[in-house]
């Protein structure tokens, strides 16, 4: 009877030692990133909106204001689009994961999640950052507008002049909002990380795919992730805008259908006017750079954003950009809609986890729908293809004149001149 009891004792105290030492050790973290995208959206490939200094070395400006094929917007067409990334921090010299999908979702019976390669190759001595010309100083003025109405507010526009503006004063004008929230899986030292899409297969997502169902993430080197995905996680529908007003004198009413299952919606656009001109409008209550809102966001930010009036609440379906702010002015109008994420654990995270309490691995699923047209656009009534229910609307360009003069005849060229390009 003692030999008896002291095996169960040690084999209690081997148990508690293992689930301590695996509590050591982080979990291992799945994402699932799920995006609609209608027209120029396409050419974002999913990316957050760059700041406007990456947006200029990096020459995206002359993408979104028609100088890359792929940003060119669509009319009426949308995508769907999957991101999966599965980080651990177990090692192997053969990784090999697979991410087995239900029969709705339409691309196979799973999708191979690969490793990228890494280089150790140095940076030759003309692509060292150090060798680089330092950048001209921009010129010209910055003008920022914000809210939804019919006029503009007392006290716009906010303005900053990039000739002659401190540090200071760049940085409370170019303020955003920190998005906060997990961080999601990367290439780090010491783990192992894994895509998809990737080299060995990178399949367009089906216009009538769907995401409900059983998910099983199996790989050499992560525990077996298993979940279900409801359909208030499937694909968001595409946005599809009813009403577009075309007369930059006036407010340009903006009204679109509303998106099942959405928690907020954000709008912002910007343009140029002359060659020293940038104009910058964001839906929100309160002046901010709206960049960093123009991705993904935690359902929990998304909550808190729309109670201080900075994203518009799932029931609104319209606003108006004031009279005049792009008057003279060709811009560009970005659109998002946030999904519910969907966060999951295994073990579930209890009610009251302790401190330190470590899942064997945790998995999200984000969504958005996002747009991106030109301002001016008229609607006019066709049927598009896209995905979702229904169709969406066919925006074709109607070029503004003023004096037999076309302004949107090159919005890109105002916001080069500002920076010296």
């Amino acid at each position: 009877m003692k030999k008896t009891k002291f095996a169960l004792a040690g084999s209690m105290i081997l148990g508690v030692l293992s689930s301590a030492q695996a509590a050591d050790k982080p979990p291992a973290v799945y994402w699932m990133s799920v995006s609609t995208e209608v027209g120029a959206a396409f050419g974002m490939g999913g990316m957050a909106m760059p700041s406007v200094g990456e947006m200029v070395s990096e020459g995206l400006l002359g993408g979104m204001f028609g100088g890359s094929k792929s940003a060119t917007p669509e009319s009426g067409s949308a995508r769907r689009s999957i991101l999966l990334q599965l980080s651990s921090p177990e090692t192997t010299s053969d990784p090999r994961a697979d991410h087995f999908i239900p029969p709705g979702q339409q691309m196979g019976e799973s999708l191979p999640l690969i490793s990228p390669r890494t280089t150790t190759g140095k940076l030759s001595r003309q692509e060292a950052p150090d060798e680089a010309p330092e950048p001209e100083k921009p010129k010209g003025k910055i003008l920022m507008y914000w809210g939804c109405g019919d006029k503009i507010r007392s006290g716009q526009p906010k303005v900053l002049d990039m000739g002659t503006a401190s540090p200071q004063q760049y940085a409370a004008f170019f303020r955003a909002y920190a998005v906060g929230g997990q961080r999601g899986p990367r290439p780090a030292s010491g783990w192992t990380y894994a895509r998809w899409p990737n080299e060995k297969d990178s399949q367009q997502v089906p216009k009538d795919s769907s995401l409900v169902g059983a998910q099983t993430v199996k790989a050499s080197y992560a525990p077996e992730i298993r979940f279900d995905i409801p359909r208030q996680q499937d694909f968001l529908d595409p946005v599809v805008f009813t009403e577009m007003g075309s007369n930059p004198s006036e407010a340009i009413s903006l009204r679109w259908k509303p998106i099942p299952n959405a928690t907020g919606y954000f709008t912002m656009a910007m343009g140029g006017r002359g060659d020293n001109e940038m104009v910058i409008w964001v839906s929100s209550e309160a002046p901010h750079m709206g960049w960093s809102l123009m991705d993904y966001v935690p359902t929990g930010e998304v909550h808190k954003l729309v109670k201080e009036r900075v994203v518009m609440p799932p029931a609104n379906t319209e606003c108006k950009i004031p009279q005049g702010v792009f008057k003279d002015a060709g811009a560009m109008l970005q659109f998002i809609a946030y999904g519910q994420d969907l966060d999951l654990s295994h073990p579930a995270r209890p009610k009251n986890a302790p401190k330190g309490w470590m899942p064997d691995w945790t998995a999200k699923v984000r969504l958005k729908s996002t747009t991106m047209t030109m301002l001016g656009q008229e609607v006019h009534e066709k049927a598009a293809t896209g995905t979702g229910s229904g169709g969406g609307r066919d925006y074709t360009s109607q070029p503004r004149k003023k004096g037999g003069t076309d302004v949107l005849e090159n919005p890109l060229k105002s916001i080069k001149g500002i920076f010296g390009l």
